[in-house]
């Protein structure tokens, strides 16, 4: 059977904008692992939003069309996308040729695919004008879309035209979605993100739904690997997974909507790959591993490990399972009387942790290393707060001595001083790496030790 017919990356996040030179390495990877399209989208490009109305300037211009035409030699369309729906009259004339201007400028670069995006955009018309014109949101976005469509169709003959609707998520039935679907050509495709705007899932029942309503097959726009908005302090570099197969026979096809860290995004762009092209087939951890051997193949165990402890995500929303597990077991061989088997357990994951980053840390390349180098520092810091943890439990022993040495007793007073130092410096940290499990684990730990201490020197209150 096959797989995905638009197999895709979308640059649409929010936050700074990838480089040039990141575009170029992102389309290039692209055509190696069996992606056909590219769109360019970043939301804070002020000429693709805020300014859609402006034309951008020579330098922009030379640098996109040797994109354009890295993505002819490496089989990858290579698209734009405006959005102006912040401030276009969609009854306006000016406005409408003002677009159809703007993309036929792209044109000339030999961009042949065009995306018209209306999401994240007030819910209802802004202009007297538009009020007066269309009965709704829908009826309006509509008929621009048709507009813009028919005029870039008598000009170029092999036109790719996408919209993303302002409701591209949810239930697919309300009288938007309805009205949409009903009134835009039918040759142009719509985008939808399934049943969230990060779906955790995407069951063969969202696209059968969406098909139905928008009455054509939708183009799935994926939030994954994102991490703009409040997701900023997460590393999207694990397995992909909660795509139904079946989806493949009912849309156009699958992008993906990438990281602000373009280089770390080609993990996860690199996994999803194979699901694009075998949907079927598809095994998401060995496509992960696999997509980790192509990137760093010198660091394989070092990456998993991180990956390990950076899951959390939309489509991996529970705290990380090894952090997870190292706490649980902690728990449980202490329950059962093997102390020093449970404090062993944790200096060994602290000691892997260190190691592990160092290794990353010396051994990646640059720009690699520089986009992951916050998330590489939190994950140290806490192999170095699991150290001095099982320090303290080593060390609580002191206080059940008859009579202590005090020496004894301060060096314990000072390695809980040092941990309490690196909890508070890891609380103004920027990034999430393990999620919030051993935070607690670390904590618990140093309060009970501190009222051990209180009740062994008689001063607690």
């Amino acid at each position: 059977m096959a797989g995905f017919g638009i197999r895709g990356v979308v640059e649409g996040f929010y936050g700074r904008p990838w480089t040039m030179r990141d575009r170029l390495d992102i389309v290039d990877f692209m055509g190696r692992h069996g992606f056909n399209l590219y769109i360019y989208a970043p939301k804070d490009d002020e000429l693709h939003r805020f300014r859609w109305r402006e034309s951008y300037d020579s330098r922009f211009v030379k640098a996109f069309s040797e994109i354009v035409e890295k993505g002819s030699n490496s089989g990858v369309d290579v698209g734009i996308a405006i959005s102006p729906g912040l401030t276009v009259k969609y009854s306006s004339d000016e406005d409408l040729n003002t677009l159809v201007y703007k993309y036929l400028e792209f044109s000339k670069m030999g961009v042949k695919c065009f995306a018209l995006f209306y999401d994240d955009i007030p819910f209802h018309l802004s202009h007297e004008e538009d009020r007066k014109a269309f009965s709704s949101l829908a009826q309006a976005q509509a008929s621009f879309a048709n507009q813009v469509y028919e005029r870039l169709g008598d000009r170029l003959p092999s036109l790719k035209f996408i919209v993303c609707p302002t409701e591209y998520h949810g239930r697919a039935e309300s009288n938007y979605v309805v009205t949409l679907g009903n009134q835009l050509c039918p040759e142009i495709q719509i985008m939808w993100t399934g049943p969230q705007v990060c779906s955790q899932f995407i069951p063969e029942s969202d696209a059968l739904k969406a098909k139905e309503v928008f009455r054509r097959e939708v183009l799935y726009w994926d939030n994954y690997p994102v991490n703009d908005g409040s997701m900023i302090p997460e590393l999207h570099i694990g397995p992909y997974v909660g795509r139904d197969p079946e989806i493949a026979s009912h849309s156009t096809g699958l992008v993906l909507n990438p990281m602000n860290q373009a280089h770390a995004s080609m993990i996860a762009l690199g996994a999803a790959a194979d699901f694009l092209i075998d949907p079927w087939g598809y095994d998401a951890t060995t496509s992960w591993v696999n997509s980790i051997k192509r990137e760093v193949p010198e660091l394989v165990d070092e990456m998993l490990l991180l990956g390990e402890y950076n899951l959390l995500s939309p489509i991996h929303p529970e705290q990380s399972e090894r952090p997870s597990k190292i706490v649980a077991d902690f728990r449980r061989l202490k329950s059962h009387g093997r102390f020093e088997e449970a404090v062993s357990m944790i200096l060994e994951e602290s000691a892997l942790i260190v190691r592990t980053a160092e290794r990353l840390r010396e051994n990646l390349r640059g720009q690699l290393l520089e986009e992951m180098a916050l998330w590489i520092y939190e994950f140290e810091q806490w192999g170095k707060l699991l150290n001095l943890a099982s320090g303290i439990l080593e060390h609580r022993r002191f206080i059940f001595e008859e009579t202590p040495e005090r020496s004894k007793l301060e060096l314990l007073n000072n390695r809980i001083d040092e941990a309490e130092d690196l909890m508070a410096a890891l609380s103004r940290v920027r990034t999430l790496s393990g999620g919030s499990v051993f935070r607690e684990l670390v904590a618990e730990i140093l309060i009970r030790t501190k009222g051990l201490l209180s009740l062994k020197e008689g001063n607690w209150k």
